[in-house]
């Protein structure tokens, strides 16, 4: 039995309403501007009704569209729609920040927000300036840093470069000019460099492969050199992942993609097997989980992290208890931010 409200029908829609006018209000949406809700067939409608009624209430314009679950966006449409735009939210299975022009809104100056958790995550998760403080300073940290190393007590010992890729700070509010962020999301990111990955990532007990929304059985070891998977051993999770990035069917799944840490107190590590009505929620919790280290394998090529490696795949590997160092300072240790 599900332990928490469901979320369906249209009497829901004024209270998340309410919740989309706290989220579109950090997004600085202004009454002279135009806000774009896009959504398709599969999706619950609530979303793009809510995002409507808040966006009017804040005495902007508003527009949706709908497009079919089951084929990527028309171009075209696309393309007019977010030429017109000025703040782009995106309620969809689509995954909208790897497209040409969602980059061409960006570069002229237009806001992003993708909103893809359930409601009892947006929720809990809801903007926070105290959050997005502290991604803000470790993204300042991060864009300023050549050399990542992450350690563990498991055995994790991984060092990267990331010379000229941009330290993003993700707080779920498009507050800025050509800014692309994620609902849910408190977390400090990074594309490093391809081919620069070295070293051997350990997954203990209780880690996290949150894609697949499950937690490590028995300890996994990766091996990397020149930013390419070369060794990947352990029990079922290490033939799961290894399942993951064989379907992908392309050699760019096996390369290191991004990395980051989480900053929000509030995360719940749990989330992805809490009993709730709402499915395939918990990926934001994880991965903004105050103190997790991410490194994620494949895709880093949206329009966010700027990166040269392309993959179907996109799975990220999350760590409690380990550190990370910018240069040789600490900015996580033993799983506590302290910077």
């Amino acid at each position: 039995m599900a332990y928490a409200r469901t979320f369906d029908g249209p009497d829901f829609a004024p209270d998340l309403a309410a919740l989309f006018r706290h989220q579109l209000a950090a997004c600085a949406l202004a009454p002279d501007e135009l806000c774009l809700c896009v959504t398709d067939t599969a999706w619950s409608p609530t979303y793009a009704s809510a995002c409507m009624g808040a966006a009017r209430a804040l005495g902007a314009e508003a527009v949706q569209v709908t497009f079919a679950w089951d084929s990527p966006p028309d171009a075209r449409a696309l393309a007019a729609l977010c030429e017109a735009a000025d703040l782009i939210v995106y309620m969809c299975g689509h995954a909208l920040h790897y497209r040409p022009e969602i980059k061409a809104a960006l570069d002229r100056g237009a806001r992003v927000l993708c909103c893809m958790e359930p409601p009892n995550v947006l929720d809990r998760l809801r903007f926070d300036p105290d959050v997005r403080s502290a991604a803000r300073a470790g993204a300042k940290r991060l864009d300023a840093a050549r050399e990542i190393r992450i350690t563990s007590p498991a055995g994790t010992d991984l060092r990267m470069d990331k010379t000229g890729r941009a330290g993003l700070a993700v707080y779920g509010a498009a507050d800025r000019a050509g800014k692309l962020d994620f609902w849910g999301i408190g977390a400090v990111q990074a594309a490093q460099l391809e081919g620069t990955t070295e070293g051997r990532l350990v997954l203990d007990v209780g880690d996290s492969i949150f894609q697949l929304a499950r937690y490590v059985e028995a300890p996994v070891s990766i091996q990397f050199e020149a930013g390419r998977v070369t060794a990947l051993d352990g029990g079922l999770d290490a033939r799961l992942i290894r399942d993951v990035l064989d379907a992908a069917g392309d050699a760019g799944a096996w390369n290191a993609g991004h990395m980051g840490w989480g900053v929000d107190p509030r995360a719940l590590w749990t989330q992805p097997m809490t009993q709730a009505p709402n499915a395939g929620g918990g990926g934001a919790d994880v991965e903004s989980f105050a103190g997790a280290v991410q490194v994620q394998l494949g895709s880093n090529d949206d329009v966010a992290f700027g990166g040269r490696n392309r993959s179907r795949a996109h799975l990220g590997l999350c760590l409690r208890g380990a550190s990370l160092f910018l240069d040789g300072a600490p900015m996580v240790v033993d799983g506590a931010v302290i910077s």
